[in-house]
């Protein structure tokens, strides 16, 4: 079966991606201006967490590719590892602001 709309879908998601991606990099400098704990261990942590953000938003082109691709041949293409990169971003960066504001306090 072909998809009907081969050049709007993958192109939808693809933003919401690059959206999703650069608001938790603007997350991860928020953490890194605004939560209190020693400022090395701060820094570490944000730019440790930088590290995936830039991951992401690097693949997002060869992705958007494979989604087209995918949509072409009729089918899809689920990109679990992205998923997981981010919830595990969020994850971290969530309990070590939780962590350094608990400790701060």
């Amino acid at each position: 079966m072909r998809h009907d709309d081969p050049g709007l879908q993958p192109e939808r998601t693809s933003l919401a991606w690059l959206r999703t991606e650069a608001v938790l990099g603007a997350i991860v400098l928020g953490f890194m201006r605004f939560v209190p704990g020693p400022g090395p261990v701060v820094a570490s942590i944000g730019l440790l967490c930088l590290v995936p953000v830039l991951v992401l938003l690097f693949s997002s082109r060869e992705s958007h590719r494979a989604r087209v691709r995918g949509l072409d041949a009729g089918g899809g293409t689920y990109f679990l590892w992205r998923n997981l990169l981010l919830a595990g971003t969020v994850a971290a960066l969530g309990g070590c602001a939780l962590v350094l504001i608990l400790l701060s306090a």
